[in-house]
């Protein structure tokens, strides 16, 4: 069957966070050893996969724009959904005109078996295969992803979450927390340091809630005793996802100061810088925790940058509680935020909240917080550039066009200098020159 499979083409199209992403690779990758070839662009493709996202109502609105263009652009095709919204609403997905395949996230490694069964098999007018399971007792769901496109490649570690945020659905379109297993979380890491990968981004849905469900030995969390693991292994640069602040306790400090991969660059999950907002939110910490935590990591690492998730225009969030966000959005000095306008979604407790923020409202705020992070960024990139004018970066380079090669710092400054494609998935040192405010840009040390 895998011969006549050769002719045949796939495509993945992927919405919303990291973790998908990754999902998405590995499962082109199984599409691949299935005998499928990855469709070249502009080329029909004989099945279409949609991954989809839920995380906010405009996503899901999204998701359904993208399955319908993929009918209508590929009309012969085989249409497959999964995802988070296959997981949360596979039935309205499938009554969708055109799909063939609804695939929840406990399933996504079948997504490809299933595919290459409908090719052979499917009829004209059957009715859409759903396969979505209830994830409680789902076990982790083994996917890697080992054949890079990038000098950098993330590797999805942990899956679900129990935090139970009041304007989030995630923990029902995921589940509990499900950890991969260290080894082969090292197995996949070698794999791609063989493949020339310069950088490792371990990710999920809880990057922080890693090991949760497995044993732990000694005063270390299995996070960080998966980044000394990795560490030794002999990866150059480890970063990390999205990581709640109560993930930087004294052991993962001392580890991010001691290990010399581990990226001085953190992303917080913040989602608002006033207690009384975190305390509706559900989150579990306050502001002064925040604070604290972001000192401790500066005083050990004192050229650490941060980055962080925040949502503006929670339920309730008054003027007051807003600008005490940009207040402490000045105070920390983010150099990125990943801004959102708080989104309804049906079943959580904030879509029933009192003091819901009008849409004119939510898009001011997000506008004025814009305004001022790029305004911090501006002054922290000015300052980067007089530091590193005679103290290098180490820019791993990602990408090199009409003689200049674009990457990324250690601190996570997007930097660009004179280069050529031959420094592409190399880690130069490079002396700062300039910056926009945006970008910097630089020369490489002799």
């Amino acid at each position: 069957m895998k011969n006549d499979m050769k002719k045949r083409t796939f495509a993945v199209s992927t919405l919303g966070c990291r973790v998908n992403q990754y999902e998405s690779e590995a499962i082109g990758e199984l599409f691949v050893r299935e005998g499928l070839r990855p469709a070249k662009k502009g080329e029909p493709a004989d099945v279409v996969v949609i991954n989809t996202c839920a995380v906010t109502a405009e996503s899901e609105r999204k998701s359904r724009q993208m399955i319908r263009r993929a009918r209508a652009e590929n009309p012969d095709a085989v249409i497959a959904v999964t995802g988070c919204s296959a997981q949360l609403e596979g039935s309205a997905l499938a009554a969708i005109g055109g799909v063939d395949l609804i695939c929840g996230n406990a399933a996504k490694p079948e997504l490809p078996s299933l595919v290459v069964k409908l090719l052979d098999d499917r009829r004209r007018d059957a009715d859409p295969v759903v396969n979505v399971t209830d994830l409680k007792g789902a076990p982790y769901d083994g996917l890697t992803a080992t054949s890079p496109a990038r000098a950098r490649a993330y590797v999805k570690i942990e899956d679900g979450c129990e935090n139970r945020c009041a304007y989030c659905v995630i923990p029902s379109v995921r589940g509990p927390v499900r950890s991969k297993d260290p080894d082969t979380v090292l197995r996949e890491a070698e794999k791609l340091l063989a493949a020339g990968v310069g950088e490792i981004i371990l990710t999920g849905i809880e990057t922080g809630s890693y090991g949760l469900d497995l044993p732990r030995s000694g005063e270390d969390t299995p996070l960080v005793t998966l980044l000394r693991r990795l560490d030794a292994l002999g990866v150059e640069r480890i970063g990390m996802g999205s990581l709640e602040p109560t993930v930087l306790t004294e052991s993962f400090i001392a580890a991010a100061r001691e290990l010399p991969s581990v990226l001085p660059h953190f992303h917080l999950s913040v989602q608002s810088g006033c207690s009384s907002v975190l305390r509706r939110m559900r989150r579990r910490y306050n502001a002064d925790m925040l604070r604290e935590r972001i000192v401790a990591m500066r005083s050990a690492i004192p050229d650490a940058t941060f980055s962080a998730d925040v949502i503006v225009g929670f339920p309730g969030e008054s003027e007051n509680e807003f600008e005490t966000t940009v207040d402490f959005a000045k105070d920390v000095r983010f150099l990125h935020l990943h801004l959102f306008p708080y989104s309804p979604r049906p079943g959580t407790e904030a879509a029933g909240m009192a003091g819901q923020i009008p849409q004119a409202e939510k898009k001011r705020r997000l506008s004025h917080l814009s305004a001022v992070e790029a305004e911090i960024k501006k002054g922290l990139l000015a300052e980067y550039v007089q530091t590193h004018s005679s103290v290098p970066v180490r820019v791993l380079v990602e990408k090199a066009e009409r003689g200049v090669a674009h990457g990324h710092s250690e601190h996570r400054v997007e930097v660009s200098f004179p280069g050529s494609r031959e420094d592409v998935g190399k880690t130069v040192a490079v002396l700062t020159a300039e910056t926009d405010g945006e970008t910097v840009r630089g020369v490489r040390t002799v």
